[in-house]
């Protein structure tokens, strides 16, 4: 699995640190609470090595959305092509989500803040294009399984694609404000194959 530390700071421990700092800052104050002095002073970076890096405090959100989401995306996409049934790529693709939100929490709670907020950050809208991605790729994997007869030929693709992003949030968001450990493989076996058992009746 692609270090996804690696993939956000690309080889810049300074870069990282200020991520690291605005995601937590953001996720707790949201876009217009936070200023660009809270993240220098938090995170021990100047303002202007920020600046010089992201241009503003819109380029570090922007940048935080669009690494996360095509990085989530393109490790998606490439579950989805490899020549596995329709069930193993959905559990691999729980799973590599879970363990993405356990081991880097302040970016899980970043991207819940972005998609459970109603706080009127226009530019958002700019990333939307890669949840329809993401679902779209879904989509096809559920349709994927029925054409295959992997899955009942009555199943709904739209509503079982629906069902398995709400899970899939809801126990991330768990995960956030537990303390123990609740983001396993098997976890996302067990809620995939009850997501299984129910497309086949």
């Amino acid at each position: 699995m692609e270090n996804f530390q690696k993939k956000l700071k690309g080889e810049n421990d300074t870069k990282l640190q200020i991520f690291l700092t605005a995601a937590r800052l953001f996720a707790e104050k949201g876009y217009n609470g936070v200023s660009m002095r809270e993240i220098s002073e938090l995170s021990n970076v100047s303002k202007p090595t920020i600046y010089y890096y992201f241009g503003s405090k819109e380029g570090i959100f922007r940048e935080l959305l669009e690494t996360g989401m095509e990085y989530g995306v393109a490790f998606s996409r490439k579950i989805a092509e490899t020549d596995i049934s329709a069930k193993m790529k959905l559990v691999k693709i729980m799973q590599q989500q879970f363990r993405i939100s356990y081991e880097h929490s302040e970016f899980s709670k970043f991207f819940l803040m972005i998609f459970l907020t109603s706080e009127h950050t226009p530019f958002v809208e700019d990333f939307k294009k890669h949840v329809r991605a993401h679902k779209k790729l879904l989509l096809n994997i559920f349709k994927e399984g029925i054409s295959s007869g992997e899955f009942g030929a009555g199943a709904n693709p739209d509503l079982a694609a629906e069902m398995f992003v709400a899970v899939t949030g809801h126990f991330i968001s768990l995960q956030i404000k537990s303390k123990r450990k609740i983001l396993t493989d098997k976890l996302a076996e067990e809620i995939v194959e009850l997501l299984f058992k129910g497309l086949n009746e």
